[in-house]
């Protein structure tokens, strides 16, 4: 089948939910649909048999869900790798069938009863496969993942692979491209936005669009699950769709929570209408996801099936020629890319609402010459004031530079962007953002940690900030460099996947050794970019032996250690502490695009001192 001819000639309806239907139908104890593909195939082919019968053009197979997380939830830990990716297989095969042979059966019903019955498209579907958050080392084995489920759609015939629900193009361009080098498929990759148009991982719909237009892999671009169909019709509009074709799949509407169950209320009548306004967009296909069941189908059918396109009108905004991000206005970002070396230092937030001591520190260092002062969110998982309140704060009062450090692990998406948005109303201009640090083992049964975001997909969310809303006084930001990783190639990569989401500079942990200085070397001479270093004086031998042995990452070598004696005074503590950092800044000078003072104990005098020998 030409699907590209047959998506141009008209617009074609998709089928509705299987996975809330499916619970409306048997009950949320019945679990995922995807379980009865072998155990009860008869329930799975009902629903798609009611779909055609409600006017679907294509059906989805019950497949969103057919991956080892769910399938073999069980039992994982008695299969072997390749038992459990056999079992997906195999899911995934039934899967196939059942739609087949759901296609097959109304056919089949309506020639008996002399009625002309149109074609089934069916679609293989592919949903996102659950990911161990910051655990690089799966990406070989969620590439190999995918890669069967796409292989069981295909070795069954099918010529659609639809994948679904995804935030970003990270897994589907690698499968996407095995798949064009064994077949010629139709790939569509949909994806889920909230209100705003942002996807979890940061994606704003236009850079989605742009995504897809540049790309030979894909061919077709959606939007399902995440909103309903009014939000969706709102941000569509806002977008040049030029040539692609493009699915609209919302949800219903909004679920309630009743009894710890997501219902979604019967509004057939008013999700046809608000569909009505989407298809005059242009789109090729429409249908439903979550909450839309075969009524809902039947009324597009009879409304709005097999009707001519709509023209496609072209937005003016996307129009507009998008233009490097610039930081005219940014005094720091402009004398760093200047090739002047910048002095930051950072500031602990108090444990308790009592800032004098955080105060009297930023003054301090703000007449030692520090041009901007960072302030850390929660670091090691331990609550502290806010980061981004403290900035504000030393920000208005004393009238310097503050940039708050921002960790996703305490806030979702939406309480992070509410707190971008409301510092960038108080004048905040640069932030540092990190994965965080993650919650202290013996706390997580009452602390739970969110990772809505990571430090890369919460850049890729600014970035779009960056090109929407801030352009004319851009947000500058930057990320975490860990030079003590111990593959510090796969560091570099990492740095890159920062760069290329708009991270304009990094800051490393604090240096002590000359073998690090030299793989800080190594990495500039990987990777064009401005690293700030990490300088934080010891303030005593017990200090510096903690910093050695319970801190990861750090390494404090003994002849740091040797030059400090348990018996010091603390001024003679502090001087040897002063005059260790001012030659660890000496040794870095060549390197170093800037240095990034850590204020131990909010003792900024000895940052001064450190300042004074620069």
């Amino acid at each position: 089948m030409d699907f590209q001819t047959l998506f141009r000639s008209q617009c074609l309806i998709t089928d509705g939910a299987m996975g809330t239907y499916y619970s409306e139908i048997y009950g949320k104890e019945s679990g995922s649909p995807e379980n009865d593909n072998l155990t009860d195939p008869q329930k799975i082919e009902d629903i798609h048999r009611e779909y055609i019968k409600a006017g679907a053009d294509i059906l989805r197979t019950n497949s969103f869900a057919s991956n080892i997380h769910t399938l073999c939830a069980g039992n994982a830990g008695s299969m072997t790798r390749e038992e459990q990716l056999q079992t997906v297989y195999e899911n995934v095969a039934a899967a196939c069938r059942i739609a087949q042979s759901a296609a097959e059966q109304e056919l089949t019903c309506a020639k008996e009863e002399g009625i002309e019955i149109k074609e089934i498209c069916i679609a293989g579907d592919i949903g996102p496969v659950p990911e161990k958050r910051g655990a690089e080392e799966q990406d070989e084995e969620l590439v190999e993942e995918y890669k069967v489920m796409a292989k069981a759609h295909l070795d069954a015939g099918l010529k659609l692979i639809w994948f679904e629900t995804f935030s970003d193009f990270e897994r589907i361009l690698p499968v996407a491209e095995w798949i064009r080098s064994v077949s010629d498929a139709f790939i569509m990759a949909s994806f889920s936005v909230n209100v705003f148009g942002y996807t979890k991982t940061g994606l704003g719909m236009r850079e989605l669009l742009k995504t897809a237009k540049e790309s030979n892999l894909i061919d077709g671009i959606g939007f399902n699950c995440g909103i309903g169909p009014s939000h969706l019709g709102k941000l569509l509009k806002r977008q040049d769709l030029g040539n692609l074709i493009v699915a609209a799949v919302p949800n219903a509407g909004y679920a309630d929570r009743i009894e710890n169950r997501m219902v979604y209320r019967d509004n057939s009548g008013y999700f046809c209408e608000a569909m009505e306004e989407i298809a005059v967009l242009g789109v090729n296909l429409i249908g439903g996801c979550c909450g839309t069941n075969p009524s809902y189908i039947r009324k597009l059918a009879q409304t709005m099936g097999h009707r001519s396109l709509g023209r496609r009108l072209a937005d003016a905004p996307e129009k507009r020629r998008e233009s490097e991000i610039r930081y005219d206005n940014n005094l720091f970002i402009r004398k760093l890319y200047s090739g002047e070396k910048v002095v930051i230092a950072e500031l602990d937030p108090p444990f308790d609402g009592n800032d004098r001591k955080m105060m009297e520190a930023a003054e301090v260092l703000k007449r030692a010459g520090v041009e901007m002062i960072t302030f850390s969110d929660s670091p090691m998982g331990k609550m502290r004031a806010s980061a981004a309140m403290s900035a504000v704060k030393v920000a208005g009062r004393l009238q310097i530079e503050t940039m708050p450090h921002m960790a996703c692990r305490d806030r979702n998406v939406i309480g992070i962007g509410a707190e971008i948005l409301g510092a960038y109303m108080n004048g905040i201009r640069n932030f540092l953002f990190v994965t965080g640090d993650p919650v202290p083992a013996g706390e997580r049964g009452n602390i739970t940690s969110v990772y809505d975001y990571h430090s890369v997909t919460i850049m890729n969310y600014v970035r779009q900030l960056n090109r929407e809303h801030f352009a004319e006084d851009p947000v500058a930001y930057g990320g975490a460099l860990n030079y003590g990783r111990k593959n510090i190639d796969a560091e570099i990569k990492r740095m890159q996947k920062k760069c290329e989401a708009g991270a304009a500079f990094f800051l490393t942990q604090p240096i002590y050794s000359d073998e690090d200085i030299e793989r800080i070397r190594y990495i500039k001479s990987r990777i064009d970019t401005k690293i700030i270093c990490g300088i934080m004086p010891l303030v005593s031998y017990r200090n510096a032996l903690f910093m050695k042995n319970e801190i990861t990452g750090i390494h404090v070598p003994d002849e740091i250690i040797t030059q400090y004696d348990k018996n010091m005074s603390r001024e003679e503590a502090q001087g040897v502490g002063v005059q260790i950092a001012a030659e660890i800044v000496e040794k870095l000078a060549d390197i170093a695009d800037g240095y990034y003072f850590m204020v131990p104990f909010n003792r900024a005098g000895m940052i001064a001192e450190i300042m004074e020998k620069m």
